[in-house]
């Protein structure tokens, strides 16, 4: 009898994303390229994981969806007009982990009507109608931090949405902000 070695567990980094929320009701998605390591071909919130320079405090977490944002749709958004939304934690048995804040913020019109210009980590970058968003394939945890974002749009209760995975199930908790 062959006995398979357990493979190491992947520790989780920690990321930040960013859901701006335009005045026309639309949300700003790129989509990954088909290569990607991570959900190739997925559209997601602009967002990645916390760098060195973006501190070692809970405020790293914002300015890491700040710089993200910059970095991949040219738009410059300041830090104090994020909200917490959700939190989410990659599943242990993910080749690659991310312990990661969501994050929302209401573009005005002058960011909504600002060029976008992408570093390459998007194939798309688009302002979408909340609807057409929705409809799109989207990861889980994607769909549900979306989904998070029209509650909230929608005077749905405060608080931060926290994704935990346990096999096959998905449990939602809501915390206070």
């Amino acid at each position: 009898m062959t006995v398979e070695p357990k493979a190491p567990r992947v520790r989780a980094r920690p990321a930040a994303s960013l859901i701006l929320i335009g005045p026309d009701d639309s949300v700003l998605m790129g989509r990954r390229p088909p290569r990607s390591r991570f959900a190739p071909d997925a559209w997601v919130f602009p967002g990645g994981r916390v760098d060195a320079g973006d501190g070692r405090h809970a405020c790293c977490f914002r300015a890491a969806a700040v710089r993200e944002t910059f970095e991949e749709t040219g738009l410059t958004v300041p830090a104090d007009r994020l909200s917490p939304l959700g939190r989410a934690i990659t599943p242990s048995n993910s080749p690659i982990r991310f312990d990661a804040r969501f994050f929302i913020a209401h573009a005005g019109d002058a960011l909504r009507g600002a060029p976008l210009v992408t570093n390459g980590e998007f194939t798309e970058l688009h302002w979408l109608p909340l609807a057409r968003a929705r409809a799109l394939p989207l990861m889980d945890v994607t769909e549900i931090m979306l989904d998070e974002a029209l509650t909230r749009r929608a005077g749905g209760p405060d608080g931060v949405l926290t994704l935990s995975y346990r096999g096959p199930h998905t449990f939602l908790r809501r915390l206070p902000a």
